[in-house]
């Protein structure tokens, strides 16, 4: 008993970790908290099945709602992954046997049977609050697995803005400006909604919300965070008014059956110590857990954004006074935290680092690749060792969203039909190479493949040119570029990691098999650094332009032939393109590739299923979410108002 509340706490701290922390030793712990809690409830609610007539252990029989209690987790985690919400059947599959084990236990116990015994009340409060709690989790497990759906096709229904009155309480400073940012998250949930759990039958937006720059991405971080909640916790089915008065009823009936149990312990003294100190610590424990969910609820953001929904509604008249003193009430002791709230991270704010020539330079020389090569295990052990992550800096964030913008401020100003963004965000490379000097002719050849082989050829071309580019521009003192050529490698080593480490989201048809080629014809250099093999490769390109041929060998033993790049076409493409880089006298050649990166980022985004992006949400999100988030925007066309050219970031 003591270990099954001793995950609950457990789950309840590492709940709020794994939404910020991208950790594979912080998954290992939540998982084995999370498989531990059910299985360690599970067996001990049939142990105590098999020793319900013990009258020595009266109190032990005392532990079976409890148990129940704890099946019904806590509510910051009802699910640890996607396919939880998709197995809820399972889970009220085992809700009902485990409400008819522990109904067998009371029913064969001295406990009920005896009607003068003040044990009698505390049993069946806590029976009654064990299958609330574990009801609704099943419960919200259903409302997280369950598809959208409806008879007609999806549109758009747009919502006028609040009442003035109503308005006026969010216009009050500057202090409350993430308050503001979050509440419109809420507001526009239903765009989010739309691109990671499925096409929505009605899709409402609000009008007028002007979001810009920085706050539109803020948004998009919190709206990340936000569905982590409608997937992983109870947020959906507690932060309702009805939510949170059935579990302020459910704290009261725990008081007050641990207040009995009190008043059973001073009026007799026969019962085990070692039980009655256990059932102290589970009622102590059950009060506390309660009275920390029920004043989270009630001060969560999701409760202020139901109440600034009611208060908004024209047709509520009875009502509204105390409604909006609720709503004022709950903001005032939201910003007593306001600090706290604007330092909070909405999800990792990391993104993974993978370089192809890195690994395939230090691979020859490491000990334990060898190890992992005689093993069976390479490439599965090189793409753990030599991946990494770095935070996202408001240097990356600032392209990707300033890209964004370009897109949609052209459709919006007529300089492009809606038919001709549709084909920008649909196929990428095509707009950036087209607004840096019409190089879409010619190097249409570098975009018009499938997205994995894109990313292999850009990483190689970026890692090529950036290797010229700091040994002759940057040597000579010119640092005007430096930021653009760090971002542009940032996203190439985030996308190739996103190919090797996470194929899944990029496209349900994303493949490893052309990866896995290029780090074999690589590897076969016998290059022992980063710049040697970027040289190679680069007088290797120059030969290739220049239609002539030039011989590499193979420096592994028993392997010796002749040109063995020519057998990867899709290396080669990507020596020729950072060839082309080098010698094309186009300017903002590195303003070129980095957008081009960031046209890859979101065209992979918004391709990704939607089942990979929830599933992502669980380890701490992903930044190629917030990316297909700011795309759907776009799509959506939700009546941003235009961004001018001198709003900062």
């Amino acid at each position: 008993m003591l270990l099954s509340f001793t995950l609950q706490v457990e789950l309840y701290i590492l709940a709020e970790l794994r939404r910020r922390i991208d950790s594979g030793l912080l998954r290992i712990f939540a998982w084995s908290a999370y498989q531990l809690a059910d299985t360690v409830a599970i067996f001990v609610l049939g142990h105590l099945s098999v020793i319900s007539r013990s009258p020595e252990h009266e109190l032990m029989l005392l532990w079976a709602p409890f148990l129940l209690l704890h099946l019904g987790s806590q509510d910051n985690i009802t699910a640890y992954a996607i396919e939880d919400n998709q197995l809820w059947l399972r889970h009220l599959q085992t809700f009902v046997s485990q409400v008819a084990a522990a109904s067998y236990v009371l029913y064969e116990s001295s406990i009920l049977s005896n009607s003068r015994s003040l044990l009698r009340p505390v049993a069946i409060l806590m029976f009654v609050v064990g299958v609330a709690k574990y009801g609704e989790r099943v419960w919200a497990l259903r409302c997280a697995g369950s598809t959208p759906s409806g008879n007609n096709y999806m549109y758009y229904e747009r919502r006028s803005r609040f009442r003035r009155s109503t308005a006026e309480v969010w216009d009050c400073g500057h202090g409350i400006r993430t308050e503001k940012l979050l509440l419109t998250a809420h507001l526009m949930l239903d765009i989010p909604r739309d691109l990671f759990k499925g096409p929505l039958p009605r899709v409402r937006v609000q009008e007028d919300v002007a979001l810009g720059g920085k706050n539109l991405f803020k948004v998009a971080e919190m709206q990340l965070s936000l569905m982590h909640d409608v997937f992983y916790t109870k947020a959906e089915v507690m932060c309702t008014w009805y939510g949170i008065c059935i579990h302020i009823i459910l704290m009261i009936c725990t008081a007050v059956a641990f207040s009995s149990f009190n008043h059973y312990l001073d009026s007799k003294s026969g019962s085990s110590n070692v039980d009655a100190s256990v059932t102290h610590v589970l009622f102590i424990g059950a009060v506390i857990l309660q009275f920390l969910s029920v004043i989270r609820a009630m001060f969560s953001s999701w409760t202020l954004a139901d109440m600034v929904k009611v208060c908004s509604n024209q047709r509520i008249v009875r009502g509204k006074a105390t409604w909006e003193s609720l709503t004022a009430f709950v903001m005032g002791i939201r910003l007593l935290s306001c600090a706290a709230q604007r330092r909070r991270r909405y999800w990792s704010g990391s993104m993974g680092q993978h370089n192809l020539f890195r690994l395939c330079a230090h691979r020859r020389t490491s000990r334990s690749s060898k190890i992992a090569r005689w093993m069976g295990v390479e490439d599965p052990w090189n793409t753990l060792v030599y991946s990494g992550s770095i935070r996202v800096s408001a240097s990356v964030k600032q392209l990707v969203v300033n890209r964004v913008h370009q897109w949609r401020r052209a459709a919006k100003m007529g300089k492009v039909s809606p038919q001709a963004l549709g084909h920008m965000i649909g196929s990428w490379g095509l707009a950036a190479l087209t607004d840096h000097g019409g190089l879409h002719e010619s190097l249409s050849w570098a975009i018009d493949v499938p997205l994995e082989e894109g990313i292999l050829i850009w990483h190689v071309a970026t890692n090529i040119y950036l290797s010229w580019y700091r040994k002759q521009v940057m040597a000579a003192g010119n640092q005007t570029d430096e930021q653009l050529g760090t971002q542009a490698e940032e996203l190439s080593n985030y996308m190739l990691f996103l190919l090797s480490a996470r194929p899944y989201m990029l496209s349900p048809l994303a493949s490893r098999k052309a990866y896995v080629e290029m780090c074999y014809g690589l590897t076969g250099l016998g290059c022992s650094s980063v710049e040697e093999l970027a040289t190679a490769l680069q007088n290797y390109g120059d030969t290739l332009n220049r239609g002539s041929s030039i011989k590499f060998t193979y420096t592994t033993i028993d392997i010796a032939m002749d040109d063995p790049l020519r057998h990867d076409k899709t290396l080669e493409r990507g020596i020729k393109l950072g060839a082309e880089l080098i010698a094309n006298p186009v300017e903002n050649k590195l303003s070129l590739v980095s957008q081009v990166w960031v046209e890859m980022l979101c065209y992979a985004g918004y391709n990704c299923s939607t089942y990979s992006h929830a599933k992502q949400l669980s380890k701490g999100g992903e930044f190629i979410s917030i990316a297909a988030l700011l795309v759907k925007y776009i799509i959506c066309d939700i009546n941003l108002p235009i961004i001018s050219d001198h709003d900062k970031w």
